[in-house]
């Protein structure tokens, strides 16, 4: 019996559809691929492995979000800890997490503290506030008298991140970029900020810094600090920078290409790190450390790509600054990685004792790194 034209139209209709659901398929899979080669080491690939010579110790118990850390004392610790909205304190004996408690909460996107005696300031989203800390001992501490210092810088992208300690009694503050590329409507984004610490009155002592995360002083060197570059712009261009802050300089961004990584006018790094890698916390070799090193060492936590096909960073790197007359600024850098496999390793600092500790952002965990 032959087919009529309905018939034939329909069993089109079914083949065309069949198609549609096989062709569909296909694409979901391969962009659940795409995206798992992406994030899928910030699940699978999170248990630190150390170089050689290294261990490293998993603090027992969970320490949450944490963008931000500081030992105040041999036995506590405060982080900033963006999934509560809060700096928590925290007490470490025999490496777990022993006790807890909130210093303070409702606190927006928290990135960085600085302690200057009995004075708290707290960078969060767009703004930066001054505390006073009472209390006879570290345990009894509790948060008082908050002023807003400064505040409504436009958060985007990126945030407004660490505070610390600057020239002439003054603070350093670093303030991220709204966008990925773009030229920024207030000047205070893509920078770092001179702080007055006492009225809050501020400007800018660098421009052209994206995303700046941490700085910190290096003895007889100056304040260096990371910046991470743009998005989308392929697998090899940029490189994360480690600058050497010359106060009231351009550092290159937005205006940088792969053609140009270093526009006229600007300053270029002293070291960098992997592309998309994402290069944050620094952490100074601390004076009692046996970890290898010297003054001129800081270790960086590099959280990971994800803008990136192959995955890069998800490590502990130690830093050595260079003297070199041939180079940016007259320094240039030697990288070690100490710790592999810890993507979203994110806040990091040394103990009093000298041991080198490191949150992961993605599991919720505290390590600590010593030698073999």
């Amino acid at each position: 019996m032959s087919e009529s034209v309905d018939d034939v139209k329909n069993k089109t209709k079914i083949t065309r559809k069949q198609r549609f659901v096989v062709f569909s398929a296909i694409i979901l899979v391969i962009i659940s691929l795409l995206a798992y080669s992406i994030i899928g080491p910030y699940f699978v690939r999170v248990d630190p492995i150390p170089t050689e010579g290294y261990m490293v110790e998993k603090i027992d118990g969970e320490i949450g979000q944490t963008t931000c850390m500081q030992w105040v004392d041999s036995e506590y610790i405060i982080v900033c800890d963006v999934g509560l909205g809060a700096l928590v304190m925290y007490k470490i004996e025999a490496n777990k997490l022993v006790e807890n408690r909130i210093l303070k909460d409702e606190l927006n996107n928290p990135h960085g503290i600085h302690i200057d005696g009995n004075i708290l300031f707290i960078s969060e989203s767009g703004k930066l506030t001054r505390s006073e800390i009472i209390g006879n001992k570290t345990s009894d501490w509790e948060i008082v008298n908050t002023t807003i210092l400064v505040e409504g810088i436009p958060s985007g992208n990126h945030q407004t991140n660490s505070i610390h300690e600057g020239p002439d009694g003054m603070l350093i503050w670093h303030s991220g970029s709204t966008c990925n590329v773009c030229e920024e409507n207030d000047y205070r984004n893509a920078a770092l900020l001179l702080v007055n610490p006492e009225n809050g009155n501020h400007s800018v002592i660098a421009s052209g810094v994206r995303n700046s995360f941490d700085g910190t002083w290096v003895p007889d060197v100056g304040y260096v600090f990371t910046d991470n570059g743009r998005d989308w712009d392929g697998d090899d261009y940029p490189y994360e920078e480690l600058n050497l802050l010359d106060i009231g300089q351009d550092y290159g961004w937005p205006h940088d290409s792969p053609d140009s990584p270093i526009p006229n006018g600007t300053i270029g790094p002293i070291g960098t790190f992997d592309p998309h890698s994402s290069a944050n916390s620094i952490a100074l070799r601390h004076e009692n450390s046996t970890l290898p090193g010297g003054n001129h060492s800081i270790f960086v936590s590099v959280f990971g790509s994800w803008n990136s096909i192959t995955p890069t960073g998800g490590e502990i790197i130690r830093v050595d600054l260079i003297e070199d007359p041939e180079s940016s600024q007259g320094w240039r850098t030697e990288n070690t990685v100490i710790v592999n496999d810890v993507f979203g390793a994110l806040a990091i600092g040394f103990h009093p004792n000298g041991d080198l500790y490191f949150s992961n952002y993605v599991t919720g965990n505290l390590h600590v790194i010593n030698n073999l």
